[in-house]
């Protein structure tokens, strides 16, 4: 409801610095605990579009079953980086780091 209200903003974080847009090469990895009831994640992105103000994050991740995708929100250990680029400012392109981020299973 945030998001689509206009409240708060999304972006979609699959890029990595060495894998590209190459989702077979992605490094982030989610591990899930061992009750099961969230997953610690660890891993950058790279270029992602609105990534600097967003709130939540779409972000694929490596995960014991395979790939995943995990709806994080900016928390303790999300950090975010503008990156510099040849178009608009205004696109808020950021290099993000998930450095040991506690994110429930159910997202």
């Amino acid at each position: 409801k945030e998001v689509l209200s206009g409240e708060k903003r999304i972006s979609l974080a699959i890029t990595e610095p060495f894998a590209g847009s190459d989702v077979a090469g992605v490094k982030t990895t989610a591990v899930k605990s061992a009750d099961g009831s969230h997953y610690i994640v660890n891993g950058t992105k790279k270029w992602i579009t609105n990534g600097h103000d967003s709130d939540y994050f779409s972000t694929l991740c490596r995960t014991e079953g395979g790939l995943t995708m995990l709806l994080i929100e900016r928390s303790e250990g999300v950090e975010t980086k503008k990156i510099k680029t040849s178009y608009s400012t205004s696109a808020g392109t950021a290099y993000i780091t998930y450095e040991n981020v506690k994110v429930p299973a159910k997202n």
